[in-house]
């Protein structure tokens, strides 16, 4: 019997997010030098944010002002921002980088850190804690979301949407690349960047919501073997493109993870019972903890590969602060409620 695709629950989805934050805990400690595996798995993270933002609630979206962006981010917050505050104020505290600066630039930078608005200008995108501009981007992704999903609503077909970010995405990289001096966007940290691969995502969320003609062939015409087959093909292709092909343009990733999210997102396979066991369900739970508390950790306990002890080192307390703010949070939370 086939699962409808309205009431699927999933879960690989969420995994493949842990794998992703995973990911970039191994770049940033150095044991995967072969490519970029920092951008790779940053696209892959606000592309799939963008498909389970469609199908969590572009069915249930009513309205499409930037007042019902603004609400998007109310709710967001109490989630995003605590965490944000603490990692800016271990950083202020704690890191000679910047509790050497002086006063002016301290009020300066960390309004501007502060405000989540650091991302937009190349040099603050990576001031204080230098992943925070993760949050800064994705709060604007959010922003955005009602208009885009009005944009979406608008027009018969989902092509049109699609191409239209897919060539404002196109010429941006193009001018980035060729012509700096007119502009020159950050294709990892802008907001803006970020957005339009979002927004890809998105719109592909929406036609998985469709249950078109693809969806219903996965479902129903393949065997559990060939279904793993196809998911492996896809998962090898991209990260061989990724590897051979480091240098060309980030939209090529781009467009590249969006089959590899669509075929995972069927909650088939081996990876989706992996998503199912509790302790992968936990460690789901900590992904915006270990995401933003790690640099912290890397600074004051670096990676060596000559002491693969220190990696452990490193990932054990990682786990250990995340679990405790995660704790901490939630009780915190459940008292105010």
């Amino acid at each position: 019997m086939t699962t409808n695709i309205n009431s699927l629950k999933i879960n690989s989805l969420n995994t493949l997010k842990l794998f992703a934050v995973l990911g970039v805990l191994v770049c940033h400690t150095g044991l995967c030098p072969g490519f970029d595996l920092c951008a790779r798995m940053v696209e892959i993270l606000f592309v799939v944010s963008g498909f389970l933002m469609a199908y969590n609630h572009f069915n249930k979206q009513s309205s499409f002002s930037l007042i019902d962006g603004a609400k998007i981010v109310t709710q967001k917050l109490p989630r995003f921002y605590p965490i944000h505050l603490i990692t800016f104020l271990l950083q202020l505290f704690f890191v000679a980088t910047w509790y050497n600066k002086s006063l002016n630039y301290k009020f300066a930078i960390g309004t501007l850190n502060l405000s989540l608005q650091h991302a937009w200008f190349p040099k603050t995108e990576f001031t204080f804690n230098n992943v925070s501009w993760f949050l800064s981007a994705l709060i604007f992704c959010y922003f955005i979301t009602p208009a885009l999903a009005g944009f979406i609503k608008q027009t018969k077909r989902l092509i049109i949407p699609f191409l239209s970010i897919f060539i404002i995405r196109f010429f941006v990289e193009y001018i980035t690349r060729n012509q700096p001096n007119l502009i020159n966007l950050d294709l990892h940290c802008n907001p803006f960047v970020q957005s339009l691969n979002y927004s890809l995502g998105y719109i592909t969320g929406v036609y998985f919501l469709k249950n078109s003609k693809l969806t219903t062939y996965l479902q129903q015409k393949t065997s559990n073997i060939e279904y793993i087959f196809l998911q492996l093909l896809i998962t090898i292709f991209y990260f061989l493109c990724c590897y051979y092909y480091n240098l060309f343009y980030r939209l090529f990733f781009v467009l590249l993870s969006l089959p590899l999210i669509y075929i995972f997102a069927l909650n088939r396979g081996y990876f989706s019972k992996l998503s199912t066991l509790k302790p992968i369900k936990y460690l789901e739970s900590l992904t915006l903890e270990i995401f933003m508390f790690h640099s912290f950790i890397l600074y004051h306990v670096p990676t060596d590969i000559n002491k693969p002890i220190t990696y452990l080192i490193f990932l054990s307390l990682t786990l250990i602060v995340s679990i405790t703010y995660n704790l901490i949070y939630r009780l915190i939370k459940k008292h105010i409620s």
